[in-house]
């Protein structure tokens, strides 16, 4: 389960939000009280989420948050510890709700040249003189930060780990929502990144944080140079993305599979244990455990070319 939840520096109600939002329609008890912003599935109480899904009925009745921004006119109802908001533009008003209770907070802030001083570097780690560390980044112990790179508010690195020259860790992926007034709105990140041990990230790669999810980069990971990894991904331990690679939003690339040279990961697609994908595969559906794709799109084949370095004789 996501556990993920932005806490507020002030708790609300579900009266005062609804309150805040044109033509919206409270649901069940309004002294319901927020005390964070998360997902749908978050496991903390008092939590404000938002359900626009086709299958919103199942998933409402699932899910843990207290306060649901929903459709208006939707036939499900809230359970006896639920309230729902409901309005017309779902995700419109969840980003104005976000916008009111943390401004600034849809992207991070820039962090300027050197170590911020919240930061928390092991004393054996080796950060280069031009990397931009934010505030209350974590780093363990031995691990490597190259000239250039950039890591973001909210970001937590194992040990034993190198960052590559020109790297960004932690900045924002390619989320929008189009209101009925044809204003494009960039959806909010809320949450970070955090990568566990011994993890190379190869030279102007990018890892972005998450929106309602913290990116994931498990231990033993290998992401080559110029790698995309977009927001609320998971990567499992000793996954390997080779140079080029781009995975999008809220894909799952789990433990041990190998992502060819420039292949491509489209959003919330699955791929189990021991997945292979050519280079320039472009995988658009879920891939059982060891799998072999290749193509456009990229479909199971019977053998497959070893990866890793391979001289030429």
């Amino acid at each position: 389960m996501n556990a993920f939840v932005r806490t507020l520096a002030q708790p609300t109600t579900a009266d005062e939000l609804s309150r805040r939002v044109p033509t919206a329609v409270l649901i069940g008890d309004p002294r319901r009280t927020v005390r964070g912003i998360g997902a749908l599935v978050s496991g903390a109480p008092d939590t404000l989420a938002f359900c626009d899904a086709a299958d919103a009925a199942s998933q409402l009745a699932a899910a843990a948050a207290s306060v649901v921004i929903v459709p208006a006119g939707t036939r499900a109802m809230p359970r006896i510890d639920q309230t729902f908001i409901a309005v017309d533009d779902v995700r419109a008003a969840f980003i104005d709700i976000v916008a009111l209770l943390l401004p600034g907070a849809d992207r991070p802030p820039d962090p300027p040249q050197g170590i911020d001083s919240s930061a928390r570097i092991d004393e054996s780690a080796s950060i280069a003189p031009t990397a931009c560390i934010g505030a209350g980044v974590a780093v363990g112990p031995r691990t490597r930060i190259g000239p250039g790179a950039v890591v973001h508010v909210d970001v937590e690195i194992g040990g034993d780990c190198v960052i590559g020259p020109g790297a960004v860790i932690g900045w924002v992926g390619l989320a929008y929502h189009d209101r009925a007034d044809g204003r494009r709105m960039f959806f909010p990140h809320l949450a970070g990144v955090r990568i566990g041990d011994r993890v190379d990230i190869g030279a102007q790669a990018c890892v972005c944080r998450g929106m309602l999810s913290h990116t994931v980069v498990g231990d033993d990971a290998k992401i080559g140079s110029l790698v995309y990894v977009s927001h609320g991904v998971v990567i499992g331990d000793r996954a390997w993305l080779s140079a080029g690679t781009a995975v999008a939003g809220h894909a799952r690339i789990a433990a041990e599979a190998v992502l060819g040279i420039g292949s491509v990961i489209v959003d919330n697609v699955n791929l189990d244990a021991g997945v292979a994908v050519g280079a320039g595969g472009v995988v658009t559906g879920d891939a059982t455990a060891g799998s072999r794709l290749c193509g456009v799109p990229a479909h199971p084949v019977p053998t497959m070319r070893r990866f890793g370095p391979t001289p030429r004789q």
